[in-house]
């Protein structure tokens, strides 16, 4: 079987993307699944947890340029069952040079050479309705929104709606919304009470939310997964019960 591909999409920054992708990817390895994480964010920020981006010589950025293979970026990280597909700030400069008719395809074209390797891939999006978000819901079966309640970040979520619709349309059929993850939530103020009903209008809501709290910038500041840095952190098991989730959405 090959793998489920997994985006995990917000074209607003701040909302929890990364943190998100990393704990996923790590919590899937932890439950026995071969994982791929892909980063598609220019800043790389969750290539830097696993890996030393600065010493990279290959990253996602060669599969634009056609320079390296799928198979040749992939690295191993210092977690059993979980790899990286790298990026760093030279994924930004490649952006003008890929406008061609294939571009929207890189992806997809790429992991179909190493999907059959994986049982879930999860790819980290740039917080952009870039090139390379579109790539990644391309060739994804699944996006997994992360957002905090709040108004500003509702105010994206129907441009993102669009935008996933519009993939669905033109690019990938098959794309299937698995929820919307509500990330840094504080919990019981009227402002949760009153947002969450409404970003239920537009996608559903995963069970699991995740605390605001400290530990998760520990975590990015000691190149740890939240699950390898203090798994018995209140966030760190709200993660845990997200990847059940997410792993009973996938066999649905």
């Amino acid at each position: 079987m090959p793998a489920a591909i997994i985006a995990i999409a917000n074209q607003k920054g701040g909302e929890g993307k990364t943190t998100t992708a990393i704990n996923l990817a790590h919590g899937l390895s932890l439950t026995g699944k071969n994982t791929l994480l892909v980063d598609m964010d220019p800043q790389g920020n969750s290539s830097g947890i696993f890996a030393d981006v600065e010493n990279l010589t290959k990253t996602v950025a060669d599969l634009f340029t056609k320079k390296h293979t799928a198979e040749e970026i992939i690295v191993r990280t210092k977690y059993e069952k979980l790899d990286l597909m790298p990026a760093k700030i030279s994924l930004a400069e490649v952006e003008l040079s890929t406008l061609n008719v294939d571009a929207p395809y890189v992806m997809r074209d790429a992991l179909d050479s190493v999907k059959n390797k994986y049982d879930t891939i999860v790819i980290d999006c740039p917080p952009s309705l870039s090139i390379f978000t579109i790539n990644a819901l391309g060739s994804a079966g699944y996006v997994v929104i992360p957002l905090q309640a709040e108004k500003f970040s509702i105010d994206g979520i129907k441009g993102l709606q669009g935008t996933i619709e519009g993939i669905k349309r033109r690019i990938n059929p098959d794309l299937k919304i698995l929820g919307a993850l509500i990330t840094q939530l504080k919990s019981n103020t009227v402002l949760t009470k009153t947002i969450l009903p409404v970003i239920q209008n537009y996608f559903p809501v995963f069970e699991t939310s995740i605390s605001t709290g400290v530990a998760v910038g520990e975590s990015h500041l000691s190149r740890r997964s939240l699950l390898d840095y203090n798994p018995s952190v209140k966030q760190a098991k709200e993660y845990q019960s997200f990847v059940r989730e997410v792993l009973n959405g996938i066999k649905k």
